[in-house]
């Protein structure tokens, strides 16, 4: 018997210039271990010099035209909707965005499933105005109407629950490269708080971990190093929010390797992300798995990729001050980073992307049956 096929449709991906964040790592090291029960073809947004290849086993094809992220998303959203409804593959998959959001897969009945990262909400207004409140509509319709989900945040996974009673809801995570559990740590010097992830300003709280930091660099002696895949309008606008008096110790490295990631999580004092909202916090895993000291804020995604208290010290999300006191406490206090670093690495392996992926794929090719 040949194997089923499965399309997967998503507009992020590694290695688009405009977004490539902590869904797209999911994606991918999801996909590629389907592969071996499953033909697998991804869609994805076809964005500048985007070029079709097979990774991995994976068949990646570009769907949708455009030189602005705006424009690449809102014509993937396009193809995406009128293909699925042509698709016949016997699965087809959806990594959810509201900003590129696909109805029509609400018409494939049990055929198709859709992958949540997080919920946005309310959210959406507070960042666009009265423009987010359309995808705010499109998120409510895409929770309350699907028959099947993978959420790989608990919390989001309960709030589908009351949503949408008869909805099938597989909650999982994410995992990590099992590499960082080897890692040494050796301190770099002048010592420097890390931050690795999408440059996305508001989602992440990078106006203020700027803002904080600022306000501690100096009295302490540390720098602080931003670090992940972004685009130059994104990048522009957050080196616009350092100040002058902070350029000297403000570093911004993009597009980096894995292997300057375990650099960066070898040599920092310690990891720093102060979203105001989170899917998961894969980058925040991987600090623990590096054995990394982890500053966080109390939401959703944080709650299931870390062990708030035990592995990562929690400070209330949009929380200046808060922030602000619990930075010093780590600068000052080796131990306390010590112990958050150890636990946390002790907690981080038992992540795995090879038992998360079959146990998602058990729950998938229910699809078949």
């Amino acid at each position: 018997m040949s194997r089923p096929r499965l399309s997967y449709y998503s507009y992020d991906c590694l290695g688009n210039p405009w977004v490539s964040g902590g869904g797209a790592v999911r994606d991918f090291e999801i996909l590629k271990r389907f592969v071996r029960h499953a033909e697998v073809t991804l869609f994805v947004g076809k964005y500048p010099g985007f070029r079709e290849e097979s990774r991995e086993g994976i068949r990646i094809r570009g769907i949708g035209f455009g030189r602005s992220n705006k424009w690449c998303r809102m014509t993937f959203a396009l193809a995406a909707n009128f293909r699925i409804l042509l698709d016949r593959a016997q699965i087809i998959g959806n990594s959810a965005s509201i900003y590129a959001p696909v109805l029509t897969g609400l018409f494939r009945g049990r055929r198709f499933y859709a992958v949540y990262h997080h919920y946005v909400g309310k959210r959406s207004q507070e960042k666009f105005g009265v423009v987010g409140l359309v995808p705010r509509i499109l998120e409510q319709i895409m929770l309350r109407f699907g028959r099947r989900y993978v959420i790989s945040n608990a919390a989001v996974a309960e709030k589908v629950r009351s949503m949408n009673p008869t909805a099938d809801v597989f909650t999982t995570f994410n995992g990590f490269a099992p590499s960082l559990l080897a890692l040494k740590s050796q301190l770099a010097s002048p010592p420097f708080i890390l931050f690795v992830g999408r440059f996305d300003i508001y989602m992440k709280g990078l106006d203020l971990l700027i803002h904080v930091f600022g306000e501690v660099a100096a009295s302490y002696g540390v720098d602080l190093t931003l670090a992940g895949r972004t685009s130059q309008e994104a990048l522009s606008k957050l080196r616009g929010i350092v100040p002058d008096s902070l350029q000297h110790r403000v570093r911004f490295e993009t597009g980096i390797s894995e292997e300057r990631k375990a650099e960066l999580l070898a040599s920092c004092l310690f990891f720093c992300s102060p979203s105001r909202f989170e899917g998961f916090g894969i980058a925040a895993l991987e600090a623990n798995a590096a054995g990394c000291a982890v500053l966080a804020t109390d939401v959703d995604g944080f709650r299931d990729s870390l062990a708030l208290g035990e592995t990562a010290l929690a400070v209330p999300p949009n929380d200046p001050s808060a922030l602000k006191t619990a930075m010093i406490r780590l600068i000052q206090d080796a131990r306390l980073r010590e112990q958050l670093g150890r636990q946390g690495r002790e907690r981080a392996s038992a992540f795995s992307w090879d038992s998360i992926a079959e146990k998602e794929w058990i729950r998938i090719r229910a699809i078949l049956d």
